[in-house]
């Protein structure tokens, strides 16, 4: 393929990905409305009095949280008006289906899961992190980030 013809095709097709990313929540953004599923397969949303949103993007997040939330009451999340959300997306169907959902379904709290990379693009992350996202009247507060047990034990007292 000439060069003078690959430039523009390269140029749309960079375009067309940057355009399809969506931008992360930024601080008084309205929390957008999810439909998705739990890990039972029940549909899931935000309640409307949410106070916090608990986000683990990749499986070190998801590790770090689930550690956390096992040695919580069952309850916890529910009394204390929180929504713990897991980006399963980049997980392979096969694994997921064999091996992690039958996991995720023997946890005694609700797990929100985003499996189309759309569903919590908006979002924010960072590798290895569990996302806390303060939640106030609807509103999205400023998103602080819990890379380590320590950190995130001391950011959900």
């Amino acid at each position: 393929m000439n060069p003078k013809t690959l430039l523009p095709l390269l140029f749309v097709v960079c375009t067309l990905g940057v355009s399809a990313q969506s931008n992360p929540l930024q601080t008084g953004d309205a929390l957008p409305a999810l439909s998705l599923k739990d890990q039972h397969d029940n549909p899931a949303s935000l309640p409307a009095d949410v106070r916090q949103i608990i986000f683990a993007a990749d499986n070190a997040g998801a590790g770090l949280a689930g550690d956390w939330l096992d040695a919580q009451p069952k309850d916890w999340l529910t009394r204390t008006r929180r929504v713990y959300l897991a980006d399963i997306h980049k997980m392979p169907g096969l694994i997921a289906r064999m091996f992690a959902l039958p996991k995720l379904r023997d946890k005694p709290y609700s797990i929100v899961l985003g499996r189309q990379e759309a569903d919590l693009a908006v979002f924010p992350r960072r590798k290895d992190c569990v996302t806390l996202l303060p939640v106030n009247d609807g509103k999205v507060g400023e998103a602080s980030y819990a890379c380590d047990a320590a950190s995130l034990q001391a950011a959900l007292k």
